[in-house]
């Protein structure tokens, strides 16, 4: 894989970063997760464990200024981008004028709100590598997972918390309903650590990138029933199962699980716990277990 340029003409040198951010009047905003990348060697090892080929499309969310697009377009057929930001998008326009349209597409909308199964097919995207905008790194990489199956890859980088839970083995403090709805659809691998002193503004907590292979086909038809009935699973942590359950349902008006209580009692002494059972202690294909026998 090769990489032009020297070093201080990347886009994500600290002066050129800088002076971008001068020249369109952008200030970065922690609270939007508004943290650019600044250190081009984990911008090209980025790219190098993403195994990018020249034919590909790549879907890249949350491209800021063009810093990990710059290195993407080196190794890869075109990048499909996108961007909320109304001063990012101006500058990201003017820097990548000439590739527009052909080997840069620029998606300006909300990255929560689009619809990535259309934009797959639509671009015929196999794969996703990104820099995810902190605040919704969690709900987004959930959100393509259950869009876009057909993407076989994601290399994204994440804060390491949520690194954590993706990975997290049941008991471990890090293991929550989160963890089980995304390895529902996919198997997490952490690729390596990035310090927070990597970024501008500096954040509060370190990053990982991870490896997210999509190769897992879920045979449930109901996936959000599924992903309710977890979280209701998880709604009280330190509590028993069957009492989060209970609180689950009378909160959000779905007594259906309660209804059934008998039943999920029956799977879980047919699983070998009883009843006092909490969430952390059953695995991804205990809950698939009972989910499915109350749903027949």
């Amino acid at each position: 894989m090769s990489f032009a340029g020297s070093e201080h003409s990347y886009i994500s040198h600290p002066s050129r970063t800088a002076q971008i951010l001068k020249e369109y009047g952008i200030y970065l905003k922690k609270r939007l997760g508004q943290n650019f990348l600044i250190d081009i060697n984990i911008l090209k090892k980025i790219a190098g464990v993403s195994e990018l080929r020249k034919n590909e499309s790549i879907l890249e969310i949350g491209s800021g200024i063009g810093s990990l697009t710059e290195i993407l377009l080196q190794n890869a057929k075109r990048i499909v981008c996108v961007e909320v930001d109304k001063r990012l998008i101006k500058a990201f326009l003017d820097i990548f004028n000439e590739k527009i349209g052909n080997n840069v597409i620029l998606i300006e909308k909300d990255a929560m709100k689009l619809n990535y199964h259309e934009i797959a097919a639509r671009y015929n995207i196999g794969k996703m590598v990104s820099n995810l905008p902190y605040g919704i790194a969690a709900p987004l990489i959930l959100k393509v997972l259950v869009e876009v199956p057909q993407i076989s890859k994601m290399y994204v980088t994440i804060q390491k918390d949520i690194a954590e839970r993706l990975l997290a083995e049941k008991g471990s403090k890090n293991y929550n309903s989160y963890t089980i709805k995304a390895n529902l659809l996919a198997d997490f691998r952490l690729l390596f650590s990035v310090s927070r002193n990597c970024f501008i503004p500096v954040p509060n907590v370190d990053s990982a990138v991870i490896e997210v292979s999509t190769n897992k086909k879920s045979k449930l038809t109901n996936i959000f029933d599924f992903f309710e009935f977890v979280d209701f699973c998880f709604l009280h942590r330190r509590k028993k199962l069957i009492n989060s359950i209970i609180a689950g349902g009378n909160k959000s008006g779905n007594k259906s699980y309660i209804d059934k209580m008998h039943l999920i009692i029956k799977m879980l002494n047919g699983i070998g716990k009883d009843e006092k059972v909490r969430a952390e202690e059953l695995g991804l294909e205990e809950f698939l277990t009972i989910f499915n026998s109350i749903k027949k």
